[in-house]
């Protein structure tokens, strides 16, 4: 308080408050601005930046996505959100299809995708090496999509070498272990080991690791995981006697008539199908001893460089990867029969995803990264020389 002369008219003491109350709130608003204007908050993106990006994007007047599998069905939803802005939408029976597609387009000099979302394997092996990728991080806009802890681990992840350029927005636990319940009970299972039991020779079948499909994702996990390994691996498919098949029902149909005890793996829509018509399958949902192992499956995207249109493009990604394109996401696969759909997305509600399939915080986990072709490599070699000697 100042010291009053209690000699001044009142006039002149009204006169000094009122201007000390505006030198106050005058100083409150100049530090807030400043504040702001320094990065207060750590999320905010730049006054107007999604104003003048929308306008450009709508002057584009375009968008074109190149999508695999499920993934589609939310794409297809951003002509809702963006009337003015057109969606096309190019489908694509599988990454490898695709990407042949979009890699002769280019060659031929048509750069026509701004986008491109299909499993990890593609964008990696195929479109990083070529300099068809765009870095991501700048094209983020929303607040909501630039904030790290608003995804699982409070981080973003990126697949390719440089982790800035294929995006991983999708990510579920991997259940690869199935059981018949009259031979076998799956919360029995503690460790992979556990297979390795004489009891169980020539009880276990699965699915051919040495070809595209879920398979290869499990050999990866053992090659990788030190607590397992080729010593594991060589004693699974070679000691134990287990049959290979590459059709999906028929291996179900050996799990559910006794044939096969334990199936590893087999596949979760066709053991969902069979557990509706009441037959004794059950998979193993719980962590084992040697950690999950988390799968993205056609859930990363990446822009192209260079984007017919830029601006739209990064409409899309900032939309796509909000918690409304997630909460679509999740919602339109698990529709469509992806039940493992589950985003990164932390924020988002996980009701409509089964818990087994959801991420665990607390869990020791293994995800592959940029070298998984090399890695899947040396572990095919391995297996198809155990195989051989059978």
């Amino acid at each position: 308080m100042p010291n009053w002369d209690r000699s001044m008219p009142n006039w002149d003491r009204s006169m000094i408050r009122f201007s000390a109350t505006r030198v106050f709130f005058f100083g409150l608003i100049l530090a807030l601005h400043l504040a702001v204007a320094s990065g207060g908050g750590a999320a905010e993106s730049r006054p107007g930046e999604w104003d003048k990006t929308l306008k450009a994007a709508e002057a584009e007047g375009e968008v074109t996505v190149y999508v695999v599998d499920y993934p589609r069905l939310t794409v297809s939803h951003f002509q809702k959100a963006y009337p003015k802005i057109k969606l096309n939408q190019v489908d694509g029976p599988s990454g490898p299809a695709l990407t042949s597609r979009l890699m002769a387009e280019r060659r031929a000099g048509k750069y026509q995708a701004d986008l491109y979302i299909a499993g990890q394997g593609t964008h990696v092996s195929i479109l990083y090496p070529a300099k068809a990728l765009a870095p991501m991080p700048p094209a983020f806009i929303l607040p909501e999509v630039k904030d790290e802890s608003k995804w699982f681990k409070g981080k973003h992840r990126f697949v390719d070498p440089e982790t800035r350029h294929s995006f991983v927005f999708q990510g579920h636990r991997g259940l690869y272990i199935s059981a018949n319940t009259q031979q076998a009970r799956a919360d029995a299972i503690k460790s992979w080991w556990d297979l390795i039991n004489p009891k169980w020779k020539g009880k276990i079948v699965g699915y051919d690791p040495t070809i595209a499909g879920v398979a290869r994702n499990v050999l990866w996990y053992l090659y990788m995981n030190k607590a397992l390994g080729p010593e594991f691996i060589s004693k699974l498919y070679g000691d134990m006697q287990l049959t290979l098949s590459r059709d999906h029902r028929q291996l179900v149909d050996w799990l559910a008539t006794g044939k096969a005890a334990v199936c590893v793996p087999c596949d979760d829509a066709e053991l969902a199908s069979a557990r509706e018509q009441r037959l004794p399958v059950e998979s193993v949902t719980h962590t084992l001893k040697e950690g999950d192992y988390i799968a993205g499956g056609q859930g990363v995207i990446s822009m192209l460089a260079p984007a017919p249109h830029p601006h739209a493009a990064q409409i899309f990604l900032n939309w796509f990867l909000s918690r409304e394109g997630q909460s679509l996401f999740q919602e339109q696969s698990v529709k469509s029969g992806q039940r493992n759909a589950n985003s990164r997305r932390t924020d988002i509600a996980k009701d409509i995803i089964a818990p087994e399939y959801r991420l665990k915080d607390d869990a020791v986990f293994w995800e592959n990264g940029p070298n998984v072709d090399q890695e899947t490599a040396e572990a095919t070699k391995l297996i198809k020389g155990i195989l051989a000697r059978k």
